[in-house]
């Protein structure tokens, strides 16, 4: 038995890209997967310097990890990654759309730009290189599995989101539109809503748009919605890492257009 669980979590010969890898839940994820044997193309819009230590924590570990810079919210840059990721590892098995940005902004104050953007990257860009994924996976015939980053903000707004709100509810039903369509080509489609996790940009993000008094407000709640939390504490990048392990496993073959919630209880509340 022990040897069964072993190859059911083993992506061993697996090629995996994960968007906006270079840190925070794209590095848990990246890692996970490395873990578990996948070859890594990570894709940021950072500088390759700043890449370099997720990179060098894979390698450092006997994993195989490349970069490739790129702004995924611009759609003429996408199919570059698909092509280089095939070039360099001559294959593509899995695809985990992480890639994302939020600011907090009363909708009062919402503007064009601000939704354009986060449109543009957080659901626009998961559509399109999925598309390209897809067809890349029917071309290898050997099926494929496609996990989203969506949120629990699409199931449960918390305020002062609405741009980012309505971008991770696209997510979550094109999850589910994608999965009905190429589940006959064995591509598997699900997505994953984190909660609340610790990520380096949580902090400096959360701050945009809000005035000081603003800011010491949402510090405040932030505490107090910890407190209220059944695990009482805030998510780490790794878990949420777990969770894409598990979806890019044969553990998850009968398990499509799904969401997996990892939240520490959140919806519970």
């Amino acid at each position: 038995m022990k040897n069964s669980i072993e190859k059911l979590f083993d992506l061993t010969g697996k090629v995996a890209i994960v968007t906006g890898g270079a840190m925070g839940i794209g590095k848990g994820i990246a890692k996970r997967l490395s873990e578990a044997g996948a070859k890594i193309m990570i894709v940021d819009i950072v500088e390759q310097k700043e890449a370099e230590a997720t990179m060098s924590d894979i390698k450092s570990n006997g994993g195989e990890a490349l970069y490739i810079q790129a702004d995924l919210s611009d759609i003429k840059n996408l199919e570059n990654i698909i092509t280089q990721t095939v070039k360099e590892f001559g294959d593509l098995n899995i695809l985990v759309n992480n890639a994302g940005i939020f600011s907090y902004c009363p909708v009062t104050e919402l503007t064009e730009e601000l939704w354009d953007k986060t449109i543009n990257l957080n659901l626009k860009a998961v559509a399109f290189l999925s598309k390209l994924a897809v067809k890349k996976m029917i071309e290898k015939k050997h099926g494929g599995k496609i996990i989203n980053i969506s949120s629990i903000d699409s199931i449960k707004p918390t305020g002062n989101l609405s741009q980012y709100d309505s971008s991770k509810g696209g997510v979550r039903m094109l999850t589910k539109a994608f999965a009905k369509e190429v589940g006959k080509y064995g591509i598997n489609v699900n997505d994953i809503a984190p909660g609340g996790v610790n990520t380096p940009g949580v902090t400096k993000i959360a701050g945009t748009n809000l005035s000081t008094e603003q800011q010491q407000a949402m510090k405040v709640q932030m505490e107090q919605f910890i407190s209220m939390l059944p695990l009482q504490r805030i998510g780490q990048p790794e878990e949420i890492g777990n969770a894409a392990l598990f979806l890019a496993s044969d553990a998850s073959n009968y398990m499509t257009g799904s969401t997996m919630v990892v939240d520490g209880g959140l919806l519970i509340m």
